[in-house]
């Protein structure tokens, strides 16, 4: 399976961006030594042993990523990148409310940005007095590429939440994490950036590094749900899932976008016209499974004057059935159009693709997913009598905001005691190709602490369960690198989770940071 883009043909030879960078002319040459001994080596046409020896001496260095180094030698099983405003906030506050206390290995962790003050500013906020007040505080930047070897060598897992990732070099981080061993995560909804870091994937496999985007509530609990759901169908029955839907729904105190999510959407929004193009593809992430006509042919389309053919996307497949409110009568369900529908479907169909091709186990070769929000009673009242208002762009989203008084700049969101009573669910219905039904739901805290959970249990995984995982390396979804490991640490940090129904609604509410009930064995 694959998507449109690359059934369209061959693309340029792509050169990683951090090796791009480190072996330029430009870079070799502030290595004075190994620039001398090139220069020597020119001179005496290379037939001075001596001379070639203190040439292969120097490169060596050069190639082995030492010549800059800084390094203390310190390597931690976690550092957070680019932690000094809001999200650095919610992954501190993670660590204190969960991890620190829960997990079942002993961890050690670092922090990091460009700025030091700013990390240090946050870091004693949120620890001062504790014992972790004196957390290592890294410098990095993007552009400064001995910084980024010296950080990479620091981690064993690196989580960069430096956003928004499109407007960003973080590939050459990933990059960086690849060459030399770490295993790399952020927690991205961004579907460009995810287009960027796909091209590091071979790359990612040939060294059996994982490298994780889009560890976040986004993507993560829907896809996490449906491989659950297409497990049991499996393991039941011996059957393929043929079609999921997820209805994701919320309650308690009203979440505020965050600056640092606004950024992000109007930087997807005023993004270029083939950016545009790529992100209103169903299947740019990949998954594709063409349609079949009556004779046992593809469907495809054919670009006029072109001849360039490219699989047809089937009608089910369609961005279009995400936007409609509709009932679900086998539930009594209204639903209409998600925030992340259109984010979240393609990180499904990547999974599916991936799985396929890695293990030959695929949720379903003929797979339909469909994302929705589960509309309340008001909405559906309001839908019936023609009141119902279009989604609203950056602009307006953001002056309704000011207008409430909930408006964030960059780098800040609301705080947690302010989300005290707030929870988002996810309920996952999926048919087998027999016509089989299973069912599933998981309950959390409000979507950003829940980020926190995808993104913090992912590294875990990654750390301290790589040994189980079932495969080695890759750019993967956090299902498909983590599978039921990700699952049973997701549950067993604070996650309600029911397999073969849903939980009632009236039961709806946040699970305590730390439940002493917490499930350990869903799947």
């Amino acid at each position: 399976m694959a998507s449109q883009n690359e059934v369209e043909g061959e693309e340029d030879e792509y050169e990683p961006p951090f090796m791009k960078a480190y072996f330029s002319e430009e870079m070799m040459k502030q290595y004075e030594p190994l620039a001398e001994a090139v220069q020597e080596v020119i001179a005496t046409e290379g037939k001075d042993d001596e001379v070639w020896a203190e040439f292969q001496e120097y490169f060596n260095k050069y190639t082995n990523f030492e010549c800059f180094s800084n390094w203390d030698g310190n390597r931690y099983d976690l550092v957070f990148y680019g932690v000094s405003g809001y999200t650095g906030y919610l992954m501190m506050e993670y660590l204190k409310r969960v991890s620190l206390k829960t997990n079942p290995e002993n961890f050690t962790f670092a922090f990091a940005g460009r700025t030091v003050s700013k990390v240090k500013e946050m870091r004693d906020r949120e620890f001062g007095g504790t014992e972790w007040a004196d957390t290592p505080i890294l410098q990095a930047s993007f552009d400064d590429i001995p910084s980024i070897i010296d950080l990479v060598k620091s981690a064993r897992v690196l989580i960069n939440v430096a956003g928004p990732y499109m407007l960003t070099q973080g590939d050459i981080m990933i990059d960086a994490c690849i060459q030399l061993g770490t295993h790399y995560i952020d927690i991205s909804g961004e579907i460009p950036w995810s287009l960027r870091v796909q091209d590091l994937h071979k790359f990612a496999l040939q060294k059996g590094v994982y490298v994780v985007p889009s560890a976040a509530a986004a993507g993560g609990f829907p896809d996490m749900s449906v491989f659950l759901c297409a497990k049991k169908l499996r393991d039941d029955f011996g059957e393929e899932t043929r079609y999921a839907i997820c209805y994701q729904s919320g309650g308690g105190a009203q979440q505020s976008a965050s600056g640092g999510t606004l950024k992000t959407r109007a930087a997807m929004a005023t993004a270029g016209d083939d950016v545009r193009k790529k992100m209103a593809d169903p299947f740019a992430l990949g998954g594709f499974i063409p349609d079949i006509d009556r004779n046992g042919v593809k469907n495809v389309s054919i670009a006029f004057g072109t001849g360039k053919v490219t699989p047809k996307v089937r009608q089910e497949d369609l961005d279009a059935n995400l936007a409609r409110i509709t009932e679900d009568k086998r539930f009594g369900i209204w639903r209409g159009p998600f925030v992340y529908s259109y984010f979240d479907t393609r990180i499904v169909r990547r999974s599916n693709m991936l799985l396929a091709d890695l293990g030959n186990r695929p949720y379903g070769r003929y797979l339909n997913f469909l994302e929705f929000a589960m509309l309340p009673p008001e909405a559906v009242a309001a839908h019936k009598s023609g009141a119902a208002r279009s989604a609203a762009n950056v602009e307006e989203e953001k002056k309704k905001l000011q207008e409430e008084g909930r408006y964030y700049k960059e780098g800040e969101g609301p705080p947690l005691e302010d989300l005290e009573d707030a929870w988002t669910a996810y309920y996952v219905w999926a048919q087998s190709e027999q016509g089989n039904e299973v069912r599933c739901n998981f309950i959390g805290r409000d979507g950003y602490f829940e980020t926190c959970r995808v993104c913090i249990e992912t590294a875990m995984c990654l750390r301290f369960d790589s040994t189980r995982l079932p495969f080695k390396g890759g750019v993967l979804t956090p299902t498909v690198a983590c599978g039921t490991l990700l699952a049973k640490r997701l549950i067993s940090s604070g996650m309600r989770f029911k397999m073969g129904g849903w939980f009632d609604f009236a039961d709806c509410a946040p699970p305590p940071f730390v439940r002493p009930d917490a499930q350990t064995e869903p799947c």
